[in-house]
This record gives C-alpha cells, structure tokens and sequence, in this order.
C-alpha cells in the first residue's frame, strides 16, 4: 500500500479553484491538508453564471448545502430550460422566431420516447405543433415567466439555476476557509520541477516556496502549471468551433415591470450569440462572437444596440478564449480543473459542469504518492469524453441552422469538421431511431448513479430539442410505429394528458419574480406585461 497524500495546494480562486477546495476539504477532512493561492490582481471571468440540473445532487448535496441556502446567499433564480431566439431565421426575416431547449427526459411509451409519436403525427397527421409544446408540459409555462416550484416549495417541472459566479465564489470561500482550508493571496513567479518532470514546489511572489503532493490547476486560460510549467499541448478546437471571444455587461432590470424569466436565452446575433442570465435587479449578458468574421468594435457596437445600453454607464468585460481541451488532463503529479483543463463556448452552460464534474472523478480516482498511471489514465479517459461528447452537442446548434445572412452562418452550415461520433449519431437520427439511449444502472457497475446523471444529461430528449428547434428532421419516422396502432393510441392519451398538466398548473403556479421574492425576502407588486 502506497504512502497516503497529505498535502494539496491549487493555484487559482474563481469558481474552479473554491470549488475544488470546498469538495476536497469535505471528501478527505483534515486527512489532507490544502492550500488555496490565489493572485488579487487577477480578473475572473463571469458575468452571472448559468449551470444544469444536476449541480444540487452532485455539488451541493455532497457539501451538505440545502438548496434554498445556498440560493439566498448567491442572488440565484431559476433555469428550466434554454430559450433560443432567431438561430433558423435573422430578426430581420422573423421576430418571433424561437424555441426552448427544456430540461428532463421526454416521457416513454412502450418503451419509446414520446419524441418519436410526436414525429409520426407530424408526418401522417401533418400536426405541426413544435416538439417542445407537445412532449413536455413546461414551454407554455415558461412564456408566462411561471415559477418551476410552488409557493410552498413543491417542484414541478425539471431546472438548472443562474447566479452571481462572484457570490458564489465568496460564498464557497467562506465555507472551505472554515473547513481548514489555507488561503494565502498572493502570485506565481517560478515552478520547481522534480527531476522526473513533476511539480516540487510553488514560488510566489512574497517569496514563499510551496511544496505538495498534488497540485490542482485552476489557473484558468493561462494554464500556468498544466501548459506552462509541464508543457502538456493544448488541442485546439477552433476549427469545430469558431466563436473564441465575448463582451459582457450586467444589465439592471426592473423585475416588477416585466417580471423575471425562468430560463436562459440564447439570441442569435450576425457572428455568434448572446446570453441572457436573468436574476433578481439584473441579467447578465454576453455577445460570444468569432473575431474571424467580425471585429472587437462591432461586435461591442451590436451588443449595446442589443440592450440600448449607454457604453459610459455599463462596465464592458471583454474576453478571449480558447476552445478545445488539454491532450491529458492529468500530467503526473497535477490535475487541471477549469479553464486551464477544458473550454466550450457557454451555449449549454457547460462552465461549470467541466468543473465538478472533474472534481468528483479526481475524487473517484484519487491516488496516492505511487500515482498510479491507470488511475490518472481513467480520470483522463473520463474526461476526454465528457468535453467531446458536449462539444459534439455544441456543435449540432450550428451546422442544422437554415441562417444564410451573414459568412459566420454560412461557414457554421457548411465548415464545420464533425467529429465520427457525432457523424454516427446523425446517421442515426436521421434515419428516424434513438440517437443516444441513456444509461441505466445495470448497464455498468462501474459507473454511479452521478456519472450516469452526466452522462445522460445529453441523450436523446436534448438532441431532439435542439434537432426539432432547428427544424431538423429525421427522413421519417421509427419504422416500428407502424407495427404498434395500440402504443399510437396510448400516445395520445399522454400527450392530453400534458396539456392538462400544463393547464392545471397555469392556474396554481406563481409567477418567477413572486416566488424568488419571497425566497430571497425582498418586496413585489403584481407584474404588468413585458415590453423590453
């Protein structure tokens, strides 16, 4: 038996770095002790963060957070879904053009996602109602800006959460500070290498040397021990992805007057993207956009224009990132975490998922000072297929698009280079079958019940959401239907029965804006109609 490690430090604040040190510091207690550096000069990255709906059961949970706790401290609100506006036509062709990309599993019938009924009835009924308002219950909701829980808490439909990343940050510093965790602010100057090509030592800028077992990397796009000190290459994506900046702003906003959206929207904008993250007094926003179509002045000029923002009253954040993720995740004695590991453009609010996705597999195959190199190569293994299985996902909200009025557009349609896993899945979709069926627990036993929540949150339900948005369909049905007029029949009766559902609960739910009020004990007035 290996010699147990005893010392961690992790280089970086932010979300990553607090993250990793408020879950190690619960998994292992004072077994270990950690250490968290982080420069003070450093800006981080985040205007209102966005998350999926596992974050409660896998993060939270394990930290023993409660979710209305944590949501108090955070200015957190609601995220039941993704509301895509004008990514088939421009504003310009169609004003009204959106659809939602909701949360949860479509229901079965006869062992088939309902998805599937809902298709044949397009094709051999001509019955156009759009997926989204036909196989879930929430999309009606989601319009009038309803809340996805009860006034007394009970939950009715499937959500992720937006928030402050900054509370959020100071929020979970607070916590590890008071689990043991050290918290020395200051910055990196040199990186001792052990004579085997691992890290021995930090040295700061103070003049202090910090030794470890283990160093964790969360020093975001600079990468400064994972891709600096070690030298592991980075893989660059640009090519499968081509936006790679942003400019952000957080937005003030009278929630009384137009109430507060239960969901994240996506605007199409001429050369990428903006997202709308709304919470109590404010959204953030942020144009991602590719600097090979269009230029940093533009994109901040069509931003503004966006929001009617006054650029001498709003805090612009501009940014730069990579997209593509470390060849190795774990080099020898250092695990990146973040962005120094992995990066996507936020279109499926993957941020912070690559985060404690990866601390829960450093957790699941944590080593002692052997390093055992099959432990480092699963967690690498892991997380090789989590960010491309997510960038393949990305990807589909490009290519299916029927944009053609502008060359960023044009070169989302036609230029992209499509993984073959993800090629396989389009065969297979279109060709009217399941794409990707989820897992279940006697599938493997490797596997926990957390790593098939991740793996299944991009399954079927998610890739129909976005295909059937997208206007992009399957040259048929499942064949089988056909053979199956009982199962067509009980359909039917499921798809009433959502919209009962939906009507039953537009006459009991409460508004977003009246639930987060009373939640976060703040004062409301009944809304009025949304103008902005």
């Amino acid at each position: 038996m290996g010699e147990a490690i005893k010392k961690v430090v992790i280089l970086g604040g932010g979300s990553a770095g607090w993250m990793a040190a408020s879950y190690l510091s619960k998994a292992f207690g004072s077994q270990i002790n950690i250490t968290l550096i982080e420069a003070d000069t450093i800006p981080k990255i985040g205007v209102g963060e966005a998350t999926i709906p596992n974050l409660q059961k896998v993060f939270f949970d394990f930290l023993g957070l409660p979710e209305e706790e944590w949501m108090r401290e955070c200015n957190a609100s609601f995220k039941a879904g993704i509301k895509f506006v004008n990514w088939r036509r421009s504003p310009e062709e169609d004003k009204s053009d959106y659809f939602y990309h909701l949360f949860g599993q479509v229901q079965n019938c006869d062992n088939i996602p309902l998805t599937h009924y809902w298709l044949h009835r397009r094709y051999k009924e001509n019955n156009m109602e759009p997926m989204e308002y036909a196989c879930y219950h929430q999309a009606p909701l989601l319009d009038e800006k309803l809340s996805p829980r009860m006034m007394d808490g009970t939950q009715v439909m499937s959500y992720a959460w937006h928030f402050d990343a900054h509370l959020v940050v100071k929020y979970l510093r607070k916590l590890a500070i008071g689990w043991g965790v050290n918290h020395v602010i200051d910055e990196l100057v040199h990186v001792e290498l052990t004579d085997d090509g691992s890290i021995a030592a930090l040295n700061t800028r103070k003049g202090d040397r910090y030794e470890a077992d283990l160093f964790v990397d969360c020093s975001g796009f600079r990468g400064l021990l994972i891709n600096q000190a070690l030298g592991e290459p980075f893989i660059n994506m640009s090519n499968q992805l081509f936006c790679d900046s942003a400019v952000a702003a957080s937005v003030p906003y009278d929630d009384e007057r137009y109430g507060v959206e239960p969901y994240t929207s996506a605007i199409a904008m001429k050369n990428g993207w903006t997202w709308k993250i709304p919470m109590l007094g404010r959204f953030g926003s942020g144009y991602v956009y590719s600097s090979k179509f269009t230029s940093q002045e533009d994109a901040t000029e069509e931003f503004i224009k966006l929001w009617n923002l006054d650029p001498n009253k709003v805090q612009l954040n501009q940014i730069r990132f990579r997209t593509g993720r470390n060849r190795r995740a774990w080099v020898k004695n250092c695990v990146s975490i973040g962005l120094s590991s992995c990066f996507l453009e936020p279109l499926e609010s993957t941020g912070l998922y690559f985060i404690y996705a990866a601390i829960y597999q450093l957790v699941k195959h944590f080593p002692d000072k052997d390093f055992d190199q099959t432990l480092i190569d699963r967690f690498n293994g892991e997380i090789e297929g989590m960010f491309d299985d997510c960038r393949d996902f990305i990807q589909t909200h490009y290519f299916t698009t029927t944009r053609n009025d502008t060359e960023f557009w044009r070169a989302n349609k036609h230029d992209l280079q499509l993984s073959d896993s993800l090629k396989h899945k389009l065969e297979t979709y279109k060709a009217g079958l399941i794409v990707c069926p989820p897992l279940t627990t006697n599938e493997s036993s490797y596997y926990s019940s957390f790593e098939i929540e991740f793996r299944n949150f991009w399954t079927n339900s998610n890739y129909y959401c976005m295909f059937a948005g997208m206007d992009w369909l399957p040259d048929k049905s499942l064949p089988k239907l056909i053979y199956r007029p009982d199962a067509l029949n009980k359909s039917k009766e499921i798809f009433a029965a959502l919209k009962n559902r939906t009507t039953e609960l537009k006459s009991k739910l409460p508004s977003t804006y009246e639930y987060l009020s009373m939640l976060h004990g703040t004062s409301h007035k009944k809304e009025e109609p949304a103008t902005h």
